[in-house]
């Protein structure tokens, strides 16, 4: 899928990252991407080409960032899956909600679609997760 040898789970956080930044600022830049993911701007460049290149993503030369459909729909999926499982680990497992959001970055890249449609009936099929954020499915 991707020409450059990066982990799927990094390029699951950039698309998410960027449909968080759009929701929040109405567009994404590439330096409000590296600022939120603590990384060099250079590194943004080169990974944007790359996401660009595998029809995730597209930018003109210094201008917003944007989802090409099939990016929309990852990115919507990861959302999804992150914002259950912060559910389940506040809501079941009780842990506090300033801890689930790095759990469930951790643990959303390794579990299953289909684990994470069990655990959104299991809950009762939630609207919001622990912080307010809807969960659309």
């Amino acid at each position: 899928m991707l020409n450059f040898c990066v982990r799927s789970e990094t390029v699951e956080e950039y698309l998410r990252a960027i449909l968080y930044l759009r929701s929040k600022h109405g567009l994404a830049r590439a330096s409000e991407l590296a600022k939120y993911l603590g990384i060099s701007k250079a590194g943004v460049s080169e990974s944007l080409r790359s996401l660009c290149s595998a029809g995730l993503a597209r930018q003109e030369k210094y201008g917003p960032i944007s989802l090409t459909t099939k990016g929309e729909r990852l990115a919507s999926k990861m959302t999804f899956k992150h914002r259950v499982i912060e559910l389940f680990l506040a809501k079941t497992l009780r842990l506090s909600k300033s801890k689930v959001h790095a759990e469930a970055s951790r643990i959303e890249h390794s579990v299953s679609d289909e684990t994470v449609r069990r655990l959104y009936f299991f809950l009762g099929k939630p609207r919001r997760d622990p912080h307010g954020s809807p969960i659309v499915r």
